[in-house]
Formats: C-alpha cells, sequence, structure tokens
C-alpha cells in the first residue's frame, strides 16, 4: 500500500490496470482500496491482487507484477511510507539522506545490529 492524494488515484489505478494488463493479469480480478486519512487530505490506497499461492506459476508471474507495479507506482509518485522487503530497496535507494540518517540511529539504538537484523535499509 502507499499512501496518495485523492484527486491522484485515477491515475495510480490506469498505471496498476497498465502493468497488469503487460503481465497478462485480469484487471477484473484486482481489487481497489482507497481509505481517506488525516481528515481527508490523503488516502490510504491498495491494490488487491488475488492469486493461487500454490502455484509456482502464478507465484512467479505474481513477484514479477508486484514489482514492475510498485516501481512504476513510485515513480509516478506513490508514497510507500512503511516501505519493507521488496519496497524498502526500491524507496531507500532513492533517498540516500533518509537511508544515512536511519543507520545513525540504529546505531545509537541498536550498536550491536541485533533487532531486527537485515530487515531495514542495512
Amino acid at each position: 500500500f502507499f499512501l496518495t492524494t485523492l484527486n491522484r488515484t485515477p491515475e495510480f489505478v490506469r498505471t496498476m490496470y497498465s502493468v497488469a494488463e503487460a503481465q497478462g493479469y485480469p484487471t477484473s480480478d484486482i481489487g481497489i482500496y482507497i481509505q481517506p486519512v488525516h481528515q481527508g487530505v490523503s488516502c490510504h490506497c491498495e491494490f488487491s491482487l488475488p492469486y493461487d499461492p500454490s502455484s509456482q506459476i502464478e507465484v512467479t508471474k505474481m513477484q514479477g507484477l508486484f514489482a514492475e507495479a510498485s516501481e512504476q507506482l513510485l515513480k509516478e509518485g506513490a508514497f510507500f511510507s512503511r516501505p519493507y522487503g521488496t519496497w524498502a530497496e526500491m524507496v531507500y535507494s532513492k533517498d540516500a539522506q533518509t537511508t544515512m540518517v536511519l543507520k545513525k540511529v540504529k546505531d545509537i539504538f541498536d550498536p550491536n545490529h541485533v533487532m531486527n537484523a537485515g530487515k531495514l535499509c542495512f
């Protein structure tokens, strides 16, 4: 999921549909969840992409779709406020200053790097 303004959600939906179509995923299967936050000045936007997790073929296709859609949405201004997993590398690689500050804070509170090892941007 990511944060955006409500007026930008249609372009993000178009982007998701475009990537899904290019990857052969049926757009009619995509669930869209939009929730206004911060007194309506922004919104949480999320796409649900059902697939069969027991099918390695579908899992592989979904991983590709997820990665490509995430990259395109990020390029268009989607704000991933809690980047983790695939999103962490995408987001932190585009913001060296934030990554540097997070590393400094981590060094202060976890000098031995035992908490959430490898889970953040380091």
